[in-house]
């Protein structure tokens, strides 16, 4: 047996040089624009979701403000009732 160089591979751009392969490398090329393509809008819908998510997180403090407002309201509706009933009561039970 003889030593038997092992053959390399060329490289790919020399296997697609026949006009037969034209449609391969166009192909190819439709490919590359339909990636960018793909590229570009995933770039887009990325930055639409992060202004929703921000709008998100607006209208959260928002609402987190809005119910603190009303916790508060609620507080001073049980207050003056409270104050209402006991001066009510007191004059009720002072008048007799």
């Amino acid at each position: 047996m003889g030593d038997a160089m092992p053959m390399l591979a060329p490289d790919a751009g020399e296997f697609i040089t026949r006009g037969e392969f034209s449609e391969v490398r166009q192909d190819v090329k439709k490919l590359e624009r339909e990636m960018a393509e793909v590229q570009t809008m995933q770039s887009t819908q990325g930055g639409q979701l992060t202004q929703i998510l921000a709008n998100q997180d607006a209208q959260d403090k928002k609402l987190d403000n809005l119910q603190s407002v009303r916790q508060w309201i609620g507080w001073v509706l049980v207050i003056v009732t409270s104050t209402g009933v006991v001066q009510i009561t007191s004059h009720l039970v002072g008048v007799r």
